[in-house]
């Protein structure tokens, strides 16, 4: 689901933070989204000792607080919907803020921005 250059990038920036010993304050690298439902997740790093974790911030279906945090790869690229759609990936997704940055804004309105700036 998510393009193997993506998720290089998220590998890469994983790398980094482990290297600084501590989370690093990257760029979004994708934007996963489920169409039918509403939840959503933005991904900044995956964790380079579990490959299978990526980090982001992710926005509940059911309108619950946004959260940000670990999510399983595996689970994201085989999660249906109650309406049986999988997830799909935003390609005009265009991050432009960190995802600390970005981080505020999605707790106050509780949504990512499809194009932050």
């Amino acid at each position: 689901m998510i393009p193997t250059h993506l998720m290089k990038q998220l590998l890469e920036n994983g790398r980094a933070s482990a290297q600084r010993g501590r989370s690093l304050d990257h760029l979004p690298v994708v934007r996963v989204i489920s169409l039918d439902t509403g939840a959503e997740w933005l991904l900044s790093e995956r964790s380079p000792e579990n490959e299978s974790l990526a980090f982001g911030a992710f926005i509940p279906a059911d309108g619950s607080v946004p959260q940000l945090g670990w999510v399983s790869i595996p689970e994201l690229c085989y999660h249906r919907s109650k309406a049986g759609r999988l997830l799909d990936v935003d390609t005009a997704f265009r991050a432009t803020r960190t995802i600390g940055t970005i981080a505020p804004e999605v707790r106050f309105t509780g949504r990512i921005p499809s194009a932050p700036g």
